[in-house]
């Protein structure tokens, strides 16, 4: 198999138009079209379909580019490469491991940034670690570039950076029967709540950001998404601890009141972590580097 078949390949998979991929490879699209006919010999596949005025991959070319695009992301950008990161033409994939809550925030922000910088590189969230080991695992084996997470990863060979943070408020249904003005201690103990939990922070985060012990909560339900949370929030009489981000970006939309907690609280650090593997990286060195630029207003 030559390689710059699958580069063309992973080239059109990306822009969808071979022109467009032929404009990134530097190449003309007979040439683009050419590779791409020496792939359907190969694997008996059309690859790629008519749609409208572009294409769109078979089956089959979404499950091969799967397969291929992390080696292949290693194959193209070798030690010397990655100590010479380019983004303005690196075709590298970025894997993020995050959690959903986290995404939301730093997602949106990420992609626009390289859209303008680094058109051609790819970023990915799509990996959520359950256990403190799988992230650990998964950043030595390189299986990701960073971690961003509300814990630290403190283990030898590992490098935390802080990274912005959140004060913690409620929000609460603008309907609420009895909530409409203020929100006392005695309202927040008195009504029942939705806990957010998340699998780095222990326990509920607000019992592990809480200046002093937290007496028990009456329970509606516990989930590990805030959106979740406050969805039901707006749905119901329960109370909810979220983030001021969370809750100012939805509180219109749901018709919610956001009230500060009764009590004082620590805010909820968002950190980046990567393996020492990864310090000489170019293109890791400039992921670390535009996610501090893009959150920065954050902090």
């Amino acid at each position: 198999m030559d390689l710059n078949l699958l580069k063309t390949f992973d080239a059109v998979m990306k822009s969808e138009s071979v022109n467009d991929a032929a404009d990134i490879l530097g190449i003309t699209a007979p040439a683009v079209s050419h590779a791409l006919n020496r792939l359907r010999d190969q694997y008996q596949d059309p690859l790629f379909i008519r749609q409208g005025r572009g294409i769109a991959p078979t089956n089959f070319a979404i499950e091969l580019h799967v397969e291929i695009q992390e080696p292949l992301s290693l194959l193209l950008n070798g030690a010397i490469s990655r100590q010479d990161f380019d983004p303005l033409t690196s075709q590298r994939t970025f894997r993020i491991s995050s959690h959903k809550d986290i995404d939301l925030i730093v997602v949106p922000p990420i992609v626009d940034y390289k859209r303008k910088h680094a058109p051609n590189i790819m970023i990915k969230a799509d990996v959520e670690h359950q256990y403190y080991h799988e992230r650990q695992d998964d950043l030595r084996h390189r299986k990701v570039d960073l971690i961003l997470a509300t814990a630290l990863l403190e283990d030898h060979g590992y490098h935390n950076q802080f990274l912005f943070e959140q004060q913690l408020v409620i929000a609460v249904s603008k309907h609420h029967p009895r909530i409409q003005d203020k929100l006392t201690l005695t309202d927040f103990f008195n009504e029942y709540h939705l806990l957010w939990s998340t699998k780095t922070l222990e326990n509920y985060v607000l019992n592990s950001l809480a200046d002093e012990d937290i007496p028990h909560r009456k329970v509606a339900y516990a989930t590990g998404s805030l959106s979740t949370a406050l969805v039901m929030a707006s749905q119901t009489d329960w109370i909810c601890v979220t983030s001021s981000w969370h809750a100012n970006k939805m509180c219109d939309a749901l018709d919610l009141n956001i009230f500060p907690l009764p009590f004082a609280s620590k805010k909820v650090p968002i950190y980046m972590t990567w393996h020492h593997s990864q310090r000489h990286d170019g293109g890791n060195k400039w992921l670390r580097e535009a996610l501090i630029e893009t959150t920065a207003a954050l902090r």
